[in-house]
């Protein structure tokens, strides 16, 4: 398992044309408690300037796996199956890739945004907040 910090500064994107910065098949861990402040000012950026267009593609995936978008309730039962094994979505726009917490067993879905998404090009975004279900 390796530990990351999400939207690291220090991070750039691939110089081989990979268009994402995480890799869907690595076994990422996250501090959530230190992930709140930056992901708290992303949301506020969504209110503010909108969302970027690959919210769509959460959507999508929500919608394809019959969990609600106007309530999503993605559970681990399902996304825990991807941990560290492939996107559970990647499009032009964003891929999806599954988090695990590095104090709980909880996992996370995380949208990363690509270079299409003006204003949150290479943006990170924990969609589920409070964990999955």
């Amino acid at each position: 398992m390796k530990k990351i910090s999400l939207n690291s500064f220090e991070e750039k994107p691939k110089s081989t044309g990979e268009e994402y910065q995480l890799d869907p098949t690595e076994e990422y861990i996250i501090n959530f408690e230190e992930e709140i402040p930056f992901q708290s000012a992303i949301m506020s950026s969504f209110q503010i300037m909108g969302p970027p267009p690959a919210l769509k593609n959460y959507h999508a995936w929500l919608y394809k796996n019959n969990f609600s978008y106007e309530m999503p309730n993605p559970t681990n039962e399902v996304v825990a199956p991807f941990y560290g094994v492939a996107p559970l979505w990647k499009t032009e726009y964003s891929q999806g890739i599954v988090v695990k917490a590095e104090d709980d067993d909880d996992y996370y879905i995380v949208m990363e945004c690509s270079s299409k998404n003006k204003g949150y090009k290479h943006t990170k975004v924990i969609l589920t907040m409070g964990g999955c279900m």
